[in-house]
């Protein structure tokens, strides 16, 4: 009764969503910082055997954070434009520690990227935030991956998080208008999640358009992983326009994701 009491009358506020997200943050903020702890007393203990060079991956996590936190600084003082997540950052990735609203793990596996992904593979991500999906692709199947998003201090964090995985040579993100990004050669894969129309309102087309443009991105027989907003869900008109893509794209599978919420479809280029 008090979880449904606190889903009908406290999560559909948005005060009190901004402060649960801040309660989040705190929380993780304690985690990750006792898993350093945690990881200090072993090398005390292995002093003999152990070095911090040995143990960087956790041991440098508080100069990684360090610097995550002042990037959302200077976003919240600095970026006069929409963000996402009431300041923190919209994916979360579990394996740095780093808070956000949608873990990058699950979706990775939800979207079976480790199948559809190889090591040969050209990754493009589209609107790619803070491209945590781009880089733990990267990290897992060995691929290369690019990600362009408008908003320049995600695509800080996401370099900052491939530096430190130490993937920085096969991901690179850029902050750009998707309207102004130059492709140089075609990718194997494009992502497109939920960014065929933003939030906030730089990039809205035609659905035909979005499409035309993520075509003109692949190469011949290259895939397109394209997930719906939750809005498009049943949306007559979304699913008319999808009817219209047929000379464009070759559909090879579709499901739903996220209990049902939105769509997740599968596409080869002709």
């Amino acid at each position: 009764m008090l979880t449904e009491y606190a889903k009908k009358q406290i999560l559909l506020k948005p005060r009190y969503r901004q402060r649960c997200a801040a309660i989040g943050a705190l929380l993780n903020h304690a985690g990750y910082a006792l898993i350093v702890v945690s990881r200090k007393l072993v090398r005390f203990m292995n002093h003999h055997v152990t070095h911090e060079a040995s143990d960087w991956f956790v041991h440098d996590l508080p100069k990684l954070h360090a610097k995550v936190r002042d990037i959302l600084i200077r976003q919240r003082v600095d970026y006069g434009k929409y963000y996402y997540f009431y300041g923190y950052p919209y994916q979360a990735l579990a394996i740095l520690g780093i808070y956000g609203e949608r873990s990058t793990e699950e979706r990775f596996d939800a979207y079976e990227l480790g199948t559809l992904v190889t090591a040969n593979d050209r990754v493009f991500d589209l609107g790619t935030n803070c491209g945590f999906v781009a880089l733990y692709t990267a990290l897992r199947t060995g691929c290369y991956a690019e990600g362009i998003d408008i908003n320049p201090y995600m695509i800080e964090i996401g370099n900052e998080c491939a530096k430190y995985l130490r993937i920085h040579d096969r991901v690179k993100l850029h902050a750009t208008k998707i309207q102004d990004f130059t492709l140089e050669k075609p990718y194997s894969i494009v992502f497109s999640f939920a960014t065929h129309w933003t939030d906030d309102e730089n990039y809205r087309v035609p659905l035909r358009e979005h499409f035309e443009r993520c075509h003109s991105y692949l190469k011949q027989g290259g895939k397109l992983l394209f997930e719906t907003h939750s809005a498009d869900v049943g949306n007559a008109e979304f699913y008319a326009a999808m009817e219209t893509l047929g000379d464009l794209f070759a559909l090879e599978s579709k499901r739903d994701t996220d209990r049902g919420t939105r769509h997740l479809y599968l596409f080869r280029k002709h």
